[in-house]
C-alpha cells in the first residue's frame, strides 16, 4: 500500500474515533448522565461514561454519538483479537517514537485536561489511558488492513475507501448486534 494511502487510512481511523458533533443528536439526546453510569454493554462488558471520557474529550451534547463510536471501536478491537491480531510491537513503537511524553505536540494539553479530569498525574494518564487509546487504534487499524484490500486504490479514491470502511464496520455491527446494548 502506498504511504499516502496509509496516511489517509490512519486519518480516517482517527476521524471515526474522535467525538463529532451533530445538531440533531445534540437536540434529541441531551442527557443528564453521571460518569459512573453504564452507557453500553458489549459482549457482557459494561462501558461507563468514564471509560469513554478517559480516552476522549466528550462534550455532554456529544455523549450519544461517542457512545456509538466507542461501541463500534470496541467491536473492532474484539474482532481483531478474535482473529489473532497482536499489536504489541505497534504499541511499543507508537508510544516511544510517535507520541513520546513531553514531545507530543498538541497532545500535551489534552493529557493535562484528561489527567485533571481523572485526578491523576499527566504521567499516569499517559502510561495508562493514552497507552490504551493507542492500543485500541492499533487494533482497529490492523483489523482494517487485514480485512480490506486497498492496494488498488489511489489517494483520489478516498470516498470509495471511506465507503468500504463504513460498510465493513456496519457488517461487524450487524454480526455482533446480539452482543451490543446501548443504554442511553
Amino acid at each position: 500500500m502506498r504511504t499516502s494511502l496509509k496516511i489517509l487510512l490512519l486519518l480516517f481511523i482517527f476521524s471515526i474515533s474522535t467525538a463529532c458533533s451533530s445538531d440533531d443528536a445534540a437536540e434529541d439526546h441531551i442527557i443528564a448522565i453521571k460518569d459512573d453510569d453504564v452507557v453500553a454493554v458489549v459482549k457482557g462488558k459494561e462501558i461507563t461514561l468514564k471509560d469513554i471520557r478517559s480516552l476522549y474529550f466528550v462534550e455532554d451534547e456529544d455523549i450519544p454519538i461517542m457512545v456509538e463510536k466507542f461501541v463500534q471501536e470496541e467491536i473492532m478491537v474484539l474482532e481483531a483479537k478474535s482473529i489473532g491480531i497482536d499489536v504489541s510491537e505497534d504499541l511499543e513503537w507508537s508510544m516511544e517514537l510517535v507520541f513520546p511524553l513531553g514531545n507530543s505536540g498538541n497532545n500535551e494539553e489534552f493529557f493535562e485536561i484528561q489527567a485533571d479530569y481523572l485526578n491523576i498525574t499527566v504521567e499516569e494518564y499517559y502510561d495508562q489511558y493514552f497507552k490504551e487509546k493507542i492500543e485500541r487504534d492499533a487494533y482497529v487499524n490492523q483489523l482494517i488492513n487485514e480485512r480490506l484490500d486497498f492496494s488498488n486504490y489511489d489517494i483520489d479514491d478516498s470516498d470509495l475507501i471511506e465507503k468500504e470502511i463504513y460498510d465493513f464496520i456496519a457488517s461487524l455491527l450487524e454480526e455482533y448486534e446480539a452482543d451490543i446494548e446501548i443504554l442511553l
